[in-house]
């Protein structure tokens, strides 16, 4: 049975295609093409999202990352796109190459994907983009490679991404457009190609273009090596008196300056674009070396193997066949402190107080 009100509890409703039905472009996210598509259709993100899948509220959650298979089923009768052109929109395949892992947890949150913090529907600095290619898009749109933490910088224009709006500051929240065009901000309705990018970082520069290849190329390792050589990075300024090694030292003082140190007790991926930068543009050297030298380095600095292993829960595999073999059972067993059992109290005392109980109730 048909409905005129499909959202209602019960009833149904009869979903074909959109009368305009857009193609991703290259590197499209799926936020930025669904955006695209509802401006087309003379919609808004919020009325084409309910209409897709009702009761969901697809805009408070982070839809880049990946769709259900009953999702993608119901996005994909309205646009004529199949499961598999829509499932290569979001980061699962992404971040799949990435890791190296098929299966990735739904629950938690996936490394290396810049974190959407959302309250209903208000997020948090989680888009990037390059203001220079934005300017020069005939229709503009989101690169899915933007939603990735590792890339801080544009290397098509060579200057830096920006994750705000450089008028208001406000966050690119695209699902808040209701009409014009995606380089529009939502907020203070100003073009956010309307700004003159700072030039990329040499060092910061060169990681990128290598992470990108690395990423194509489904090289996990250097992923694996990257989370490590960060993590080591944001904590040398605090063991700088114990570094022996004039490489390493003058890789601590390049984080000190940029102060890494001071969103020590933050997530990589949750970090601004600024920070993340500064990070990567500090661990940059470190990258450069083969795990050879990196392991030499790190053995002959003179910090501890423990301090170093426990950088990340498991030592990069290119480092770790460098390393002393970890066994566990050779470790010293942790100290038991015996507690000291508390004396019983001396029977004159408890006579006093007693005596001095009564007294105070008028018993004595």
């Amino acid at each position: 049975m048909v409905y005129t009100n499909g959202r209602a509890a019960g009833n149904s409703a009869v979903r074909g295609p959109w009368p305009a039905r857009i193609k991703p472009l290259e590197n499209e996210s799926l936020s930025s093409w669904l955006v695209r598509a509802s401006l087309a259709n003379h919609s808004t993100p919020s009325s084409i999202a309910n209409y897709i899948w009702p009761g969901w509220r697809a805009w408070t959650r982070d839809i880049d990352r990946e769709l259900s298979k009953s999702q993608l089923a119901s996005l994909s009768l309205v646009s004529t796109l199949s499961p598999k052109e829509l499932q290569n929109l979001t980061l699962r395949p992404v971040i799949q190459r990435i890791t190296g892992k098929i299966e990735l947890n739904t629950a938690t949150a996936w490394k290396w994907v810049i974190q959407r913090s959302t309250r209903n529907k208000n997020t948090n600095r989680s888009t990037q983009f390059c203001p220079l290619c934005l300017h020069e898009d005939p229709k503009p749109y989101l690169r899915l490679q933007w939603r990735l933490s590792f890339i801080t910088v544009c290397t098509k224009h060579n200057v830096n991404l920006l994750d705000c709006c450089p008028h208001c500051g406000e966050s690119i929240e695209i699902h808040k457009i209701n009409r014009g065009k995606l380089s529009s901000c939502a907020h203070c309705r100003w073009n956010i190609t309307d700004v003159t990018p700072v030039k990329a970082n040499r060092e910061a520069l060169s990681l990128t273009e290598h992470l990108i290849d690395d990423m194509h190329l489904a090289i996990s390792d250097r992923f694996e090596l990257l989370a490590f050589v960060t993590a080591l990075v944001r904590r040398l300024p605090k063991l700088q008196d114990k570094i022996v090694d004039p490489f390493l030292m003058n890789v601590t003082k390049s984080a000190a300056k940029a102060c890494v140190d001071e969103f020590s007790g933050i997530s990589f991926d949750w970090l601004n674009s600024d920070d993340r930068r500064m990070l990567l543009t500090a661990a940059a050297p470190l990258m450069n070396i083969q795990p050879k030298g990196l392991a030499f380095i790190l053995l002959n600095s003179g910090l501890s193997i423990g301090l170093v292993r426990n950088m990340v829960p498991n030592l990069p595999t290119v480092l770790a066949s460098y390393f002393p073999i970890d066994n566990p059972t050779q470790r010293s067993a942790p100290r038991h402190i015996k507690q000291a059992i508390p004396k019983p109290t001396p029977k004159r005392l408890v006579q006093k107080r007693w005596q001095a109980l009564l007294k105070k109730h008028g018993l004595s």
